[in-house]
């Protein structure tokens, strides 16, 4: 990707212009991100998925499976990836004051009728994301579980998820996503 401004690509060690980065390193090339690769060292950006061992982009009008985790509960897990932002110099430091935070919503219909309650709601949460070897983020996974007190999640199979997901890095805007999804429920087992 390109530099909106300058028209000049960014070195993913250093986020300077390449032309910068390689005179101030006696480099005769740098890494240069190509096209069609992210540039963690553009816009701000954030995308959450669904999976327990590997990253499905939700998409809109997609599914939103729940699954048995290894304890038993029956849950959505929804890794986060981005780039772009700030990340602490440790960045797995859950307290560290610099710390992306993320805000969820998930509201099921015929479930969480009530507007001043949700069927699923997280505040607060930091997001103690890894850095990837393209210089992209990742959380692998936030657990988004099923209320307890639900006997059987099959009652939810079919039924329309509206998820609302905010991310907000430090001194950054906020960042939103939001989905209309259809529920599925995988057998348990």
């Amino acid at each position: 990707m390109r530099d909106g401004d300058a028209g000049s690509s960014r070195c993913r060690a250093c986020g300077t212009a390449t032309v910068v980065c390689a005179g101030l390193l006696g480099l005769a090339a740098c890494d240069t991100p190509s096209d069609d690769e992210p540039d963690p060292q553009g816009d701000p950006w954030f995308q959450v998925g669904s999976g327990e061992t590997s990253f499905t982009p939700l998409e809109p009008a997609g599914v939103l499976p729940i699954v048995w985790g290894s304890q038993g509960a029956a849950m959505f897990p929804m890794p986060i990836r981005g780039g772009g932002f700030h990340l602490p110099g440790n960045p797995k430091d859950f307290g560290h004051p610099e710390i992306p935070i993320l805000d969820l919503v998930l509201d099921i219909d015929g479930y969480s009728d009530d507007p001043a309650t949700h069927f699923k709601q997280i505040s607060n949460y930091p997001v103690t994301f890894d850095v990837l070897p393209d210089g992209t983020y990742e959380y692998f996974y936030l657990p988004v579980i099923v209320p307890d007190a639900v006997v059987d999640p099959q009652i939810y199979h079919g039924s329309t998820a509206h998820l609302r997901v905010e991310l907000t890095p430090f001194q950054a805007e906020t960042m939103l996503e939001e989905y209309a999804l259809v529920v599925d429920v995988a057998p348990p087992g």
